[in-house]
């Protein structure tokens, strides 16, 4: 069952951290959307309430509009082909350093989330493994240089990441078809 994507960039990711926080997650905005991503991966009609309630939010019976909004884009841009997922990162007015642990947290909540569905990295097919393994690399990453090589190297990391997205989900549904365990 497709959903409509709402129109884009109409996310508040202030307002969206704190609804996170209002609710129990003890994840930031980063690692929350890096394991959402993962779980929307594995189940593509995963329910808003599973994804919170692997967060450890206290109240899942009704998510506060923040969240839902940004579990339906996210839902819709990882059903869609146009490859227009978005990952939630700081914008580029913070600082690279922040910039950088964000990108490592969005790593640490994909990871969680394949964790949580009981995926093995070794079934995914070689692209899809050594994705993971790199995942696993840069979430260890850590970085306080402000050039703009690095800049330039975190923006096609951070495409590396929304693309690799892609092909992990188009891994587990591959298998999904041909009905082996992923």
């Amino acid at each position: 069952m497709p959903i409509d994507p709402p129109p884009q960039d109409i996310h508040d990711d202030a307002e969206t951290a704190q609804a996170l926080s209002a609710c129990g997650a003890p994840q930031g905005l980063a690692d929350a959307h890096g394991m959402l991503c993962a779980m929307l991966c594995i189940d593509p009609e995963l329910p808003v309430s599973a994804w919170l309630d692997s967060l450890g939010c206290e109240t899942v019976d009704e998510a506060p509009d923040p969240i839902q909004l940004l579990f339906m884009t996210t839902h819709a841009q990882l059903g869609e082909m146009r490859f227009d997922l978005q990952l939630r990162l700081p914008d580029d007015d913070t600082p690279l350093p922040e910039r950088v642990q964000a990108l490592g947290q969005w790593c640490q909540g994909f990871l969680g989330g394949l964790g949580l569905g009981g995926i093995d990295p070794a079934r995914l097919g070689d692209e899809a493994g050594d994705f993971l393994n790199d995942l696993t690399a840069i979430a260890q990453v850590a970085h306080d240089d402000d050039s703009e090589a690095a800049e330039s190297d975190l923006a096609e990391i951070t495409e590396y990441l929304r693309l690799g997205t892609y092909l992990v989900r188009d891994a587990l549904l591959a298998r999904a078809e041909t009905g082996q365990q992923p």
